[in-house]
């Protein structure tokens, strides 16, 4: 019985590409997690601080944290990709 070639070259493709696809979705995944997990943690703290010292400022300082540590994580992040990529 004889293989044809060409039918396992579309699957290696197929599997590639899924692979592929699995990559992106993590990576999407992750970024959106990148950006809510310390978005969301500095907006309940600011909260908190603004409740126990009645003032307006901290959810504000814990929204320009939390966008600081996101783009930080996320430059770590694409950095790490385009050394696996080249």
């Amino acid at each position: 019985m004889q293989i044809d070639p060409k039918k396992n070259e579309g699957q290696e493709n197929k599997t590639n590409k899924n692979a592929l696809y699995l990559m992106l979705f993590e990576t999407g995944l992750e970024f959106a997690l990148i950006i809510a997990i310390p978005l969301i943690l500095l907006i309940y703290a600011g909260k908190w601080a603004d409740s126990k010292l009645r003032t307006h400022f901290f959810v504000v300082i814990g929204i320009l944290l939390a966008i600081s540590c996101s783009s930080y994580l996320i430059y770590k992040k694409i950095k790490e990709i385009r050394k696996l990529l080249k």
